[in-house]
């Protein structure tokens, strides 16, 4: 019997592609990529060649490029750069959203920004047209 995979918010299975590209790093140079030896040069080297490799695949440069430790620390970075950006602001979020990215929104609440949080039918979506009430 086949299994099918339906929880891709917890976790993503791994590209075979990906899983092939990552077998040297994982049995033969699994140094930490901030060493300041052999394996650790190795490991600094493969992550900046991926890193050209994304950007080059993305149009963007290579130093736009950050890899993080998963989904949560994804999304407190991406909403306390926006934040660090603009210094001040209204955010508009749901209720419901995952704690990740309620986190720093009620940090930045309480730095001054102003956050709307919306309310969400039964069904968990939000109506569209409460987001264009409370855009400015």
């Amino acid at each position: 019997m086949k299994r099918i995979y339906l929880d891709y918010a917890a976790a993503t299975p791994l590209d075979k592609r990906v899983k092939n590209a990552m077998k040297p790093y994982e049995a033969d140079i699994f140094a930490n990529a901030g060493a300041i030896h052999f394996d650790g040069f190795e490991a600094k080297r493969a992550v900046e060649e991926s890193r050209k490799s994304i950007a080059s695949i993305l149009g963007c440069k290579s130093k736009e490029i950050f890899f993080t430790s998963g989904a949560t620390e994804s999304n407190n970075l991406a909403v306390f750069g926006v934040a660090e950006f603009f210094k001040k602001g209204h955010i508009i979020t749901s209720e419901i959203e995952h704690p990740s990215l309620l986190g720093p929104c009620r940090v930045l609440e309480k730095r001054g920004f102003e956050i709307t949080y919306l309310k969400t039918g039964s069904d968990g979506i939000v109506d569209p047209l409460d987001i264009q009430k409370h855009l400015r």
